[in-house]
C-alpha cells in the first residue's frame, strides 16, 4: 500500500515537473505574442485612432499677428493623428507671413499642435514719401504703414541698389548708442556709401559706408564733444567737423 501511494506521488511530482517544462518553454512565445498585441494597439492608438487626432492649435509668441492669421497659414490637419502630423511643413507655412521671424511647432498630447512664433521688431522705417515700411535687424521689410511710427530712426532710400542700402542702413543704426539713436532724426542714402544721419537738431553726419560702423560710432561720440553743424567720419581715422561753434 505504501509502495502504490509513494509511486501514484512519484507520478505526480513527474507530471508537475512536464507542465513546467513545457509552461516554460512556451512562456517567450506567449511574452512576445502579448507585447506584439500590445505594440499593434499602441500603433493604432496614435496612429489610426481619433482619440489621439488634432482638434485644434495653440497659438503663443504673437502680439501683431492675428492669431487666425497663423491658424489659417498653418492649416493644421484637423482630425488627423497627431503622431502623423508633418510639424515641420507647419512650421515652414507659418514662417511665410511677412512678420514672422521664425516659427516653431510642437505636439501637445491629446489633441494638440502648438505653434510659438518669434515676430520681427522694427528697427528702421523706410519711406520713399508716400509709405512707410518697418524693417528689422536682418534688414527685411515686413509691414507698410500709413503713418510713421513714432521711435524708430526713418530711412529716406534712393537710388537702385535699395535692397543692399537698407541692409547697410540697418548695420548703421544698430551701431549706435542709444543716446545717438534717440537724435537721429531720419537717415539718409542714395547707395550703401554714402549714408548720411541727419540729427534732429539740423545736424549732419557723413558716415559714408556700413563697414567699421562700431568705430565710427565711437569716434562720432567723441567728436561731438566739439559743436558742429557736420561730422564726417566716413574715414573714422580721419574724422572731420564743419561748421564748428565756439
Amino acid at each position: 500500500m505504501s509502495q502504490s501511494a509513494d509511486l501514484a506521488r512519484a507520478q505526480q511530482r513527474f507530471a508537475r515537473r512536464q507542465r513546467l517544462v513545457r509552461w516554460r518553454s512556451w512562456l517567450p512565445w506567449a511574452i512576445g505574442g502579448a507585447l506584439l498585441v500590445l505594440g499593434g494597439l499602441i500603433v493604432w492608438l496614435f496612429y489610426f485612432s481619433s482619440a489621439l487626432a488634432v482638434d485644434g492649435v495653440r497659438v503663443s509668441g504673437a502680439d501683431t499677428v492675428p492669431v487666425a492669421t497663423i491658424e489659417n497659414v498653418a492649416e493644421a490637419p484637423t482630425g488627423t493623428p497627431l503622431a502623423k502630423v508633418d510639424l515641420g511643413a507647419i512650421a515652414e507655412r507659418v514662417r511665410t507671413i511677412p512678420a514672422v521671424a521664425d516659427a516653431q511647432v510642437t505636439r501637445a498630447w491629446p489633441n494638440k499642435v502648438v505653434i510659438v512664433v518669434t515676430e520681427r521688431v522694427p528697427v528702421v522705417v523706410v519711406t520713399d514719401g508716400t509709405r512707410f515700411e518697418l524693417v528689422d535687424a536682418t534688414g527685411t521689410a515686413f509691414k507698410t504703414v500709413p503713418n510713421r511710427p513714432a521711435g524708430l530712426p526713418e530711412a529716406k532710400v534712393t537710388g537702385t541698389r535699395r535692397d543692399v542700402t537698407v541692409r547697410s542702413i540697418v548695420t548703421v543704426s544698430a551701431a549706435l548708442p542709444s543716446t545717438l539713436r534717440v537724435q537721429v532724426g531720419s537717415i539718409s542714402a542714395s547707395s550703401p556709401d554714402s549714408i548720411t544721419l541727419n540729427l534732429g537738431s539740423g545736424v549732419k553726419v557723413v558716415w559714408g559706408s556700413s563697414d567699421d560702423s562700431e568705430r565710427k560710432a565711437e569716434v562720432l561720440s567723441v567728436l561731438m564733444k566739439r559743436k558742429a553743424t557736420v561730422y564726417d567720419v566716413s574715414a573714422p581715422d580721419l574724422p572731420v567737423t564743419k561748421g564748428e561753434k565756439r
